[in-house]
């Protein structure tokens, strides 16, 4: 029985704005870099028939040139291998504007290692043959004039010209959960045509996945954490799925590497002398070199403690035992006697 194998991905966001981090930035860019590798090597070493990739590639329209570099030369090495590539553009890379310029994966359309779905209000679709099957990719990039009550397949027809329809878009799914955050325009079930094999979606950075009649409807999430909304996320990943000639769906999650994220709530009392002590002892039980902590700091103090907090303190006597330590202390207060 024929099967095309297909590889999703999406919100890798590479060349992220990490200054949080200070002389740490550009090892926490790496971080996303070495995410997005994984899911490239993995497709060289298993050879999808396709790879999608469902938006915000990269976290800005303007991203720096070296990861610019990386992203072609990836992209050509799969195009070597025999894997047909179609990206749409998400909303942290398509442009608000003219005055931001074209988007970043155009370039790598330029270089013929790519089919970049860059229409707005208009699903392309592009042939590929795989084996004995007419496989129809189509796809649009993020529409930033669409409302967040808009469903985009009541604007856009998806094209189910082939034995096998996969449609990629960058928008949310009504019955996903959806973070207040990432509120986007939404699909409704009702607008999911019949004949649609696989809506391959991005945007959401959690894994998550739902069947409508025949149609497999997933989002694989990000590919590495972006921010301490996704510290409880158990994984970071990317979508293996194999659809056979009769349009059954067979698709499995596979991690990528990610920086672990947590946070952790100290509560200070009137009695705690040395808050600076009490504080650096609450978090040893955690020490990761590799861990990114978010350190919250609460309680109401007489000014006796209070004047012996010092948040420089902490972060230097925490120093070495994370990756990085981030202190919030606004909920810390004064008590008034």
């Amino acid at each position: 029985m024929v099967r095309v194998k297909i590889l999703h991905t999406a919100d890798n966001h590479l060349d992220p704005t990490m200054r949080l981090f200070g002389p740490r930035e550009i090892d926490r860019k790496w971080d996303f870099r070495k995410a997005f590798d994984a899911v490239v090597e993995y497709a060289l070493r298993h050879k999808p028939d396709i790879m999608l990739v469902s938006g915000d590639l990269y976290d800005k329209v303007n991203p720096r040139n070296p990861i610019r570099k990386h992203v072609i030369e990836a992209f050509r090495r799969l195009q070597s291998e025999g894997v047909k590539v179609f990206v749409i553009g998400g909303n942290h890379e398509t442009p608000r504007s003219i005055e931001e310029g074209a988007s970043p994966i155009h370039e790598v359309e330029a270089a013929g290692f790519i089919t970049f779905f860059s229409k707005l209000n208009e699903m392309d679709a592009h042939h590929i043959k795989v084996r004995d099957l007419d496989v129809c990719v189509s796809g649009a990039s993020f529409d930033h004039t669409l409302r967040e009550n808009d469903d985009p397949l009541n604007i856009m027809k998806v094209p189910l010209e082939g034995d096998i329809n996969v449609a990629i878009l960058h928008y949310n799914f009504e019955s996903f959960s959806i973070p207040e955050l990432w509120r986007a325009p939404t699909i409704k079930e009702s607008s999911i045509p019949n004949g649609l094999n696989y809506l391959a979606l991005g945007h959401l950075h959690k894994y998550q996945y739902a069947h409508v009649r025949r149609t497999l409807i997933a989002c694989p999430g990000s590919t590495e954490r972006r921010t301490f909304l996704e510290e409880g996320d158990p994984s970071k990943g990317f979508i293996w799925l194999e659809i056979d000639e009769n349009g059954r769906q067979d698709h499995r999650f596979i991690e990528t590497p990610s920086r672990p994220m947590k946070m952790l709530r100290v509560t200070l009392k009137e009695e705690d002398f040395d808050p600076v002590e009490r504080i650096v002892k609450a978090v040893m039980d955690l020490k990761d070199p590799s861990l990114i902590l978010r350190l919250k700091v609460l309680g109401k103090l007489p000014l006796n403690v209070l004047t012996k907090y010092n948040r420089g303190e902490i972060l230097k006597r925490l120093e070495g035992f994370f990756f990085h330590v981030v202190v919030d202390d606004r909920e810390l207060e004064y008590l008034h006697e």
